[in-house]
């Protein structure tokens, strides 16, 4: 009985032994302290390998290092310890972009969208990709997702203005444009000046 007692406190304290690592760690965290804070991830971790937050405020902190390889294997095992989390699978489209593995990059981004088609920075988010690939209809498909789903999001009106343009839909273009300089965008005021002769009513200054 003794033992028993002996093990559960020892478990106990262990426990609340990681908690204030956690909580340091993720002090150091809001700190911008990544390098710092890395080190009691780690141990954290190797110590409990099955606590995913662990893993996953792991893999943020190296994603900020630039260390992408490192982040990227964390990720995957997130995605393997918990495969309905949509949030690992849009964190690894990020990082597959940034490390340009465009075919994972898409899949995660897709995978993440499946999971959780509710969430407008998936869209955007690939929206932006395909935008870079210069996949322009797709890209305003997932930036249309996103601004039904957030119409006050500016960056989609202004990312879908820019793939309007490149499919020579000026007029499109020039009425996203519009709204998104409406809704705050300030790099919107360029485009507008540059490419579009006449501007829609709302932004015209005529």
């Amino acid at each position: 009985m003794k033992r028993m007692t002996f093990l559960f406190i020892l478990i106990q304290s262990t426990c609340l032994a990681q908690v204030d690592l956690n909580d340091i760690a993720i002090k150091l965290m809001d700190q911008s302290k990544y390098k710092e804070a890395l080190v009691y991830f780690d141990t954290l971790v190797n110590q409990a390998p099955e606590f995913t937050i662990y893993r996953y405020n792991r893999a943020v902190s190296l994603t900020n290092l630039n260390r992408y390889k490192e982040a990227i294997s964390d990720y995957r095992i997130l995605t393997l310890q918990v495969p309905d989390e949509s949030e690992y699978y849009f964190q690894l489209g990020n990082l597959y972009e940034k490390t340009k593995r465009l075919t994972d990059a898409e899949s995660n981004y897709s995978k993440a969208i499946e999971l959780d088609n509710g969430n407008y920075q998936y869209y955007f988010q690939r929206g932006t990709y395909y935008l870079k690939r210069n996949d322009f209809a797709e890209a305003v498909k997932d930036f249309s997702s996103s601004i039904d789903l957030h119409p006050e999001h500016h960056n989609s009106y202004h990312n879908r203005g820019i793939a309007y343009y490149k499919l020579d839909l000026k007029e499109k273009a020039c009425e996203d444009w519009c709204m998104a300089l409406i809704k705050g965008n300030p790099n919107s005021a360029s485009h507008l000046e540059k490419n579009c002769k006449n501007y829609p009513k709302p932004c015209s200054t005529k």
